[in-house]
Parts: C-alpha cells; sequence; structure tokens
C-alpha cells in the first residue's frame, strides 16, 4: 500500500495512476454491460477520519470494518482501522511514525498492509491485537502485503532496484510463488479472496504506465480485465462470490469506479466527486474506497447496494 504504494507500494502505485487521470477533462462514457435487471443503486457515505486531510479505505470486511490510512495537515500517511464506529490508528510502536497504510480487516480481524521504516524501506505486514508479523520477501529490495485471507495466503508485492513491481503468493511461513503476467514489465496483484483467486494489473512500461487488469485463479491461470471503452483498467479487489472491484479512466478522463458480476462492469461513481476509486468490495457487495472533491482532497467512502 505505498505511496500508494509508487516509492512505498500497492497503495503507491495507485496514487500515479490518480494524477495521470487528472490530466483530463472529460470521462469515458462506459455501457452498462447486461440487462437492466442486472443494475445496482448504491446508498452513498463519506466517512473521514476526524481532523484528516486526506482518508483512504483499501479494505472492509463483511461486518462492514475498514482498513485504510489517514494523513492530518498533508502530513505524513498512517494507517488505521474502522470499527465499532471508531477509527484507531494503528500501534505505531510496531509501524513507526513513517508512511504505514492498512488493508482488511479480513473476518477473522487480520490487518495487513505496508509500512517504511527510517532508512525508507518498505516492509509488509500482517497484525491482529497485539500480534505483529513483519512480512519480507527475501532477497528484494521493497515488500508489501496486499491481500491476507482467511486461510493464512499471503498476497504481495516486492520490487529491485529497477523499482518494477512483481506479484508472489505465500502460504506458510517460506513457501513463497512469485508471478508475473506473460509479457508485462510489471504486475501488482491488489486482492485476494478465500478461494485463493487474486486481481490486480499489469503494464508493459512502467515509466508511461497504461495498465491493464487481471485475474488469477487458485491454480495460477490469468486473464486480462478491460472495462469495456476504457484505455486504463485497475481491478483492485474480488470477493467470495466473485464478484470484482476497481477503477478505470481514458487518456483524457478522470477515474470511474466499477463493479463487475459474471462478466457485467457497472459504473460506480461518488455523487458530486470529481474522480471515484473502488479499492474494496465485501461478501455483501457492499465497496468501499476514495474519492476526490472539487478541491482535491480525498474522502473515503462507502457504497451499499440497495435492495
Amino acid at each position: 500500500m505505498s505511496n500508494h504504494r509508487a516509492t512505498h507500494g500497492r497503495l503507491t502505485r495507485a496514487a500515479g495512476f490518480l494524477a495521470l487521470a487528472f490530466a483530463g477533462l472529460t470521462g469515458v462514457a462506459m455501457a452498462e454491460a447486461g440487462t437492466a435487471e442486472s443494475v445496482t443503486t448504491y446508498t452513498y457515505q463519506t466517512l473521514d477520519v476526524p481532523g484528516s486531510s486526506a482518508t483512504i479505505f483499501w479494505g472492509i470486511n463483511d461486518f462492514g470494518e475498514l482498513g485504510g490510512q489517514f494523513a492530518a495537515n498533508g502530513g505524513v500517511p498512517h494507517a488505521m482501522v474502522y470499527r465499532r464506529g471508531q477509527f484507531e490508528p494503528l500501534d505505531p510502536a510496531v509501524l513507526g511514525t513513517y508512511f504505514s497504510a492498512a488493508g482488511g480487516p479480513n473476518d477473522q480481524g487480520w490487518t495487513y498492509g505496508a509500512y517504511a521504516d527510517a532508512s525508507g524501506t518498505q516492509h509488509g505486514f500482517v497484525m491482529r491485537g497485539h500480534h505483529f508479523e513483519n512480512v519480507d520477501f527475501p532477497g528484494h529490495v521493497g515488500s508489501n502485503v496486499d491481500g491476507y485471507n482467511e486461510f493464512g495466503t499471503i498476497l504481495g508485492v516486492y520490487w529491485d532496484a529497477d523499482g518494477a513491481f512483481h506479484g508472489i503468493i505465500r502460504r506458510g511461513k517460506h513457501w513463497d510463488t512469485p508471478f508475473d503476467v506473460e509479457g508485462a514489465a510489471e504486475t501488482y496483484p491488489l486482492g485476494i479472496n478465500d478461494l485463493n483467486e487474486s486481481v490486480g494489473y499489469w503494464d508493459t512500461n512502467p515509466k508511461a504506465p497504461a495498465p491493464h487488469g487481471f485475474y488469477r485463479d487458485a491454480n495460477g491461470r490469468i486473464t486480462t480485465i478491460d472495462v469495456p471503452g476504457a484505455d486504463n483498467t485497475v481491478v483492485f479487489a474480488i470477493n467470495d462470490v466473485g464478484q470484482k472491484a476497481g477503477y478505470y479512466w481514458s487518456a483524457h478522463g478522470h477515474d470511474h469506479s466499477f463493479v463487475e458480476t459474471n462478466g457485467h462492469f457497472q459504473t460506480l461513481d461518488m455523487p458530486g466527486a470529481v474522480s471515484t476509486l473502488a479499492t474494496a468490495i465485501n461478501n455483501f457487495g457492499v465497496v468501499a474506497g476514495y474519492y476526490t472533491d472539487a478541491n482535491h482532497q480525498l474522502h473515503g467512502f462507502i457504497a451499499t447496494p440497495r435492495h
């Protein structure tokens, strides 16, 4: 979860994509695939850390608990969770006072993410209560944890001196399986479900990224996901029923979120927002993420399906 994570992790590169999207003035019109019966309407809620100048959510579980990051007065982002109607900064005694960001919690209460130490090196982590586990992928410059499911599978990212991102799955303490999309210069996984299916993005030129989304099944087979009519697609999350959430943009447009269900793409935008980025979806189809207002301030949001 680094700079949105480009200098620090998953969260890092997304911020870079956001900056690219701001360059345009008009959005792409994405037709909702499927019949009218497949269209879902949502109730939207803004949710910000009190006193924060930027609130971002990276995860939501089936109990409505959230994980993410916040910054006060434009300062360094710090990891936080939202539980029982309250925001809680994650323990600075273990994450430090430099950059940190959190995903999850999963339904067992585990949060995960990334933090930077005093030297600027980024590490992944998983934690629950007072249990903290540092997650590094040996032999690499930086590490990030972008998913931790209920069976203990870690979805991670690592990078070396060239700065290019690569995906990795860890089962058990040291059973690591690196992976890349064939032909990609970098592969950035962003979400995993309890079936060990994962999603993310890939691109062929990190210096001028034009990302495509991907889906990786439990057996390691990878397929590309592109929103119809969009130039760039990032798939951020997948739930246990296979719904995917993320965002897309064109070369001259703002970011729009989407939810994909059984091949049908539906746009999801926070009313009045300049850009909307969906980063999480739980098993009830509730979406979380962040949006940018007209003053370029970042706010967390929750979008709940109406039934």
